[in-house]
């Protein structure tokens, strides 16, 4: 079944995350844009996947929820760290960078289990939690952009309650142009 309204908000959703790449993280440091990468790239793949699935290849149905269990999961555990060092303004290190990205995969490779997917939400839920205080702790000290990050986790944040509502559009669409909208912001705190 086609959805093409679905597969539009995709759409927004991927090449947001490709423009906001090269316009705000061309400049950051080389292991700080790696991990603003993994996330990117993972979302954007995820959503890519997501278009076509919308359009009506029901064949990549599971391949869509592959790379949205990756990117909710490695492309997390990746803009964790990110965003800490954006707000700290520190480079981050090799070794943190590998940390991260095996945390990231095993954390997919459990999540990929059916008895673990239930977990999926929460890790999303801790992570929104841990960006704001990240980004609340870079206001007091001073870093006058983390509150882009606040309000791109507000943002989505609303939209996870409205998706619940009942309203003449797709909660779908609502969470797509959310996502694009935080990562946006998330481009605004450089």
């Amino acid at each position: 079944m086609i959805q093409l309204s679905n597969a539009f908000s995709d759409a927004v959703v991927a090449t947001v995350c490709i423009v906001v790449f090269f316009k705000f993280f061309a400049y950051v440091p080389f292991h700080n844009r790696l991990l603003w990468g993994v996330f990117l790239v993972t979302v954007s793949l995820a959503a890519g996947a997501g278009v076509f699935r919308y359009l009506g290849f029901q064949q990549l149905t599971d391949t869509h929820r592959s790379l949205s269990t990756l990117a909710g999961s490695a492309g997390l555990a990746s803009v964790v760290v990110a965003i800490w060092g954006l707000v700290m303004r520190q480079t981050i290190s090799r070794p943190t960078v590998i940390v991260t990205l095996s945390f990231g995969l095993i954390l997919f490779i459990f999540l990929l289990y059916p008895a673990f997917q239930v977990f999926s939400s929460v890790v999303q839920a801790f992570t929104m939690l841990v960006v704001m205080l990240i980004a609340v702790f870079g206001l007091m000290q001073k870093y006058q952009k983390a509150i882009w990050i606040v309000i791109g986790v507000m943002i989505l944040g609303i939209a996870t309650k409205v998706a619940t509502q009942h309203l003449p559009f797709s909660p779908i669409d609502v969470y797509h142009y959310a996502l694009a909208a935080m990562v946006f912001c998330f481009g605004k705190a450089v």
